[in-house]
């Protein structure tokens, strides 16, 4: 074969003579191809030594591949390029005299913890390793060193092995500002712990699901069987520097900033309900009728949905529009409708504060006593939707005694009301009972009587809530008695719908008590009295059929507790369950009807013999 002349020979090697200076020059550019990912071709090769003055004579070989170094070292001169200078030519005859033999390799060790296979070059600098050890077990005469960078670092690093004592070691790593060399362990403890936790099979029959199933123990020291069982690792020789600190990051402080409001996707397109809302609120404000603009906001709000803030905006807007009017008028109980609804509008849009407002102000401003009272009540319930409920019994507290000094029996009934349901909201049921009992003091009939019905209310939240039998069955007794105190007052009066209320009232009251006849005589009572005035008082058709339905309930209560009916039996019970559900349906009562029907279908079920 012809000798090969010019170009870069030496199997693609570069060459480069160490100048009079005591520190390596930086590699050349040298030629990448990136179709080898193997790193075959990422050596770096240092030959030579430091004379007594510290500079270093040889030679520094970069980018080339171990095997071809070495064939080339193996050539005779007539197959070295022309321009190579005379020393490199005799390297490979110096060999054996003892020239050292400086093989570099990029993040081979360090690696092994990492997640991941990794580059597939590690495993090829591996084997230059295992080659190298090779060479110096064959021919110990040759000084080989194999050393191990970073990929980060600058080859000046290399220039610390030839001297002391970094020379008189045969394999180093430079990893994090100290050098390492291999040592080795034993590591009979881990052999001997993978020898008994073998990993079995997942389908193999009598191996617990954790993988470890230990059937034997050793009557002897087992470790004398692994005491020739080594393991390769680290240890540092020469510290150089303190590893690197991980740079802090200064920009993760989110205790300081504050956080970045998220705000919702607003749909654009209004809805079929705000259209329809907008042309009706345009007509009514066309025609100034102030009644029109409460039945439009009405409409709109059964139908709304939260995501329409314009649309829920324009109805705030327009109620207080209405409120406007009605005071033009001289109508301030339905000007006060018509703020609470705007009020009411802005709790469920969760802006409980301009619902606050707009009730603290219509409180202050009010020029009756009736309307006080009412604004105390939209008071309470901003106070309820926010959970304040010490605030809500000092402002129903506060409302009382503002409407006490005024000399209304009426608004005062009703301010004790208020006093009484914060009372039951918070959980002191005594207090409730206390403040009811209070009210009942009034000389007005149907202000007494109405605080009656306050102190029923009050004992069947009590004994609904108490958990002594004792306390339960006084409190029921209590208040059919309050009951009974005003169906009396509402009678005089000649109140026959709230007559029929507190009728109500008493079934029910003996119905939470367990008295299933009482409770039928009651409501059989009340099935009478509602028949007979439903002619000449309005509302008594719903109350009949109420009655017919607690009829039923009674029946079903007294068969629930010993399978037996009360008297007419069956017949008549189902006859009242329907009779109910009949009477709703006429009526048009859609809620109603669907829980006589529930009623009904529980008749059934008791009693399957009725066709």
């Amino acid at each position: 074969m012809a000798p090969r002349r010019g170009g870069e020979g030496g199997a693609g090697a570069l060459a480069a003579i160490g100048g009079g200076r005591g520190a390596f020059d930086p590699p050349p550019l040298k030629r990448m191809y990136p179709w080898q990912q193997d790193g075959a071709g990422q050596c770096d090769i240092v030959a030579g030594g430091v004379d007594d003055t510290g500079v270093f004579k040889g030679i520094h070989i970069s980018g080339v591949h171990l095997m071809a170094l070495l064939r080339t070292f193996q050539l005779s001169k007539v197959f070295m390029p022309v321009d190579t200078s005379t020393p490199i030519a005799h390297l490979g005859q110096s060999l054996q005299d003892g020239i050292p033999l400086v093989i570099v390799t990029r993040g081979c060790f360090g690696r092994d913890m990492d997640y991941g296979p990794g580059p597939v070059r590690n495993d090829v600098q591996k084997t230059v390793w295992e080659i190298c050890r090779q060479m110096r077990a064959d021919m110990p005469q040759v000084l080989i060193s194999c050393i191990d960078l970073p990929i980060n670092v600058s080859p000046d690093v290399v220039q610390a092995c030839l001297s002391e004592p970094l020379n008189e070691y045969r394999e180093l790593m430079y990893h994090e500002g100290t050098w390492h060399t291999p040592s080795v362990i034993n590591s009979s403890g881990l052999a001997k712990w993978k020898q008994e936790n073998k990993k079995e099979k997942l389908n193999k029959v009598g191996v617990m699901p954790g993988g470890f199933h230990r059937k034997k123990f050793g009557w002897l020291d087992e470790t004398v069987f692994y005491k020739d069982m080594w393991a390769l690792g680290w240890k540092p020789v020469l510290k150089r520097s303190d590893p690197p600190a991980a740079p802090r990051r200064t920009d993760l402080v989110f205790s300081e900033n504050a956080v970045p409001g998220v705000k919702p996707i607003l749909n654009s397109t209004p809805s079929g309900t705000e259209v329809t809302f907008r042309k009706l609120l345009a007509r009514s404000r066309e025609s100034g009728d102030p009644k029109e603009l409460v039945s439009s906001v009405k409409a709109y709000l059964d139908r709304a949905k939260f995501s329409e803030k314009s649309g829920l905006e324009e109805a705030v807007k327009a109620c207080g529009e209405a409120a406007e009017l009605f005071e033009g008028r001289g109508d301030a109980v339905e000007a006060c409708s018509a703020t609470g609804m705007a009020v009411g509008t802005y709790i469920w849009m969760n802006e409980v504060d301009k619902a606050m407002h707009i009730a603290t102000e219509m409180q202050a401003s009010a020029k009756t006593v009736k309307v006080e009272v009412k604004a105390a009540r939209l008071v309470l319930d901003c106070h309820f939707a926010l959970g304040e409920l010490d605030k809500a019994v000092e402002a129903a507290t506060s409302a009382k005694d503002s409407v006490q000094k005024k000399g209304d029996p009426e608004a005062l009934c009703e301010a004790w009301g208020l006093v009484v349901a914060t009372e039951i909201a918070r959980g002191d049921f005594e207090a409730a009972v206390t403040a009811a009992t209070s009210a009942t003091s009034s000389a007005d009939k149907l202000s007494k009587a109405k605080a009656w019905l306050l102190v029923a209310e009050s004992q069947m939240a009590l004994g609904g809530n108490s958990e002594s039998e004792a306390t339960k069955k006084s409190a029921y007794e209590a208040a059919i008695a309050a009951q009974t105190s005003a169906r009396v007052l509402f009678k005089e009066l000649g109140l026959k719908k709230e007559e029929a209320e507190a009728l109500q009232g008493v079934v029910q009251a003996c119905l939470m008590q367990g008295d299933s006849t009482a409770a039928l005589q009651t409501a059989t009572e009340l099935q009478a009295f509602a028949k007979d005035a439903e002619g000449s008082t309005e509302g008594m058709s719903v109350l009949a059929a109420t009655a017919s339905q607690l009829v039923a309930t009674a029946h079903l209560q007294q068969y629930s507790i010993n399978g037996a009916f009360l008297e007419g039996g069956g017949e008549a019970m189902i006859a009242a369950a329907r009779e109910a559900v009949a009477s709703f349906d006429r009526l048009g009562e859609a809620g109603r009807r669907a829980g006589a029907q529930r009623v009904l279908l529980q008749v059934r079920r008791a009693f399957p013999s009725t066709n």
